[in-house]
């Protein structure tokens, strides 16, 4: 059992609940999400599975945290850029580099 503030359980929530359902929300209007059936693998189904949502529900829950949530967008869209701008340069070791640092960083915040 935890207790927190109001403010501390928005700005938790806000990164461990609703930019998950952003992040899957946009990653299945890529064109290729419908044209995926019958090829995809575990990956797909793992960033795909909070996509169905009560956009009702959510849109209220979003706002109400919005100001933790926008922070939360902007660094990830931060981090998606750098793996953008290693891609674009054909860069081998700064991919290399930023997977690894993602693997890393997800061990010490005690993922498996």
């Amino acid at each position: 059992l935890t207790f927190s503030q109001p403010e501390e359980h928005d700005r938790i929530i806000a990164f461990t609940s609703q930019l998950a359902h952003i992040v899957s929300s946009a990653y299945v209007k890529s064109p290729e999400a419908q044209r995926r059936r019958g090829f995809s693998a575990g990956s797909f189904q793992d960033m795909t599975r909070v996509a169905r949502l009560d956009e009702d529900m959510w849109t209220e829950l979003f706002l109400d945290d919005a100001d933790y949530l926008i922070r939360e967008l902007d660094i990830l869209i931060h981090h998606l850029t750098d793996y953008s701008e290693a891609l674009k340069a054909r860069d081998a070791e700064r991919v290399r580099a930023l997977l690894k640092e993602g693997r890393e960083l997800k061990a010490a915040a005690g993922g498996n």
